[in-house]
Formats: C-alpha cells, sequence, structure tokens
C-alpha cells in the first residue's frame, strides 16, 4: 500500500485508534498514513462517506450528513507532501488514478450528494 499525506485544516486535533495504534491529526499540521489506514479512518476513494463520519463522530443521524461532510472536508489527502501555499482536494473528493500531481481546492461550494 502506498503512503499518503492527511492534513487537518479544521480547529481541532483528530485522534484514531487504527491497528492498536492511535493516529494524531493534529490542527494545521500534515501526518503521514497509509492508503490502508486512509481508507479505513476517512473512507478515501469510497464514494459513501456515512459510515466513516459516524465512526469519526461527525454525524449520530442522517440529518446530520451536511455537517458532517463539512467536518470531513477540513482533511484533506493527497499522495504527495504539501508545498507551502498550495491547495490540495478535500477528503470527499477523489484523484485521478492516472494522475500523480494534486488537484487545487475548487473555491465554489458544490453540495455533495450521500447515497442512502
Amino acid at each position: 500500500m502506498s503512503t499518503l499525506y492527511v492534513t487537518n485544516k479544521s480547529d481541532n486535533l483528530l485522534e484514531f485508534d487504527f491497528e492498536f495504534k492511535t493516529i494524531q491529526f493534529p490542527k494545521g499540521k500534515t501526518v503521514e498514513i497509509t492508503e490502508k489506514a486512509a481508507r479505513h479512518i476517512f473512507g478515501y476513494l469510497d464514494s459513501n462517506k456515512e459510515e466513516y463520519m459516524v465512526r469519526l463522530g461527525f454525524i449520530h443521524t442522517k440529518n446530520d450528513i451536511e455537517k458532517g461532510l463539512k467536518k470531513l472536508e477540513q482533511f484533506v489527502i493527497s499522495d504527495q507532501p504539501p508545498k507551502h501555499n498550495h491547495s490540495l482536494s478535500p477528503v470527499v473528493d477523489e484523484l485521478p488514478s492516472h494522475a500523480n500531481k494534486v488537484m487545487p481546492l475548487k473555491r465554489e461550494k458544490e453540495k455533495i450528494q450521500v447515497a442512502g
């Protein structure tokens, strides 16, 4: 599995236990994790994020999905370490499999539909 980089753009520390280790995502910092961990914690490459938002405590009911997606968007995943003054795509977006470079964050807000 490949290495990914998760940047916590939220105002809070996120801690998650994965494979008997606590992974900390400090606010404003980038953490290196495996693709396996990113898939399990954030639903990396999975279009339905509900299960992961529940696991992270971001949602409790289907009414919380919109708020949960906003929280999830604050965790940015890339296959490259971040560069100074460079934006990354939020966790709810997927990087194209053929692209090795990071796509810039879109400025306009889009509605994200969750299957359910």
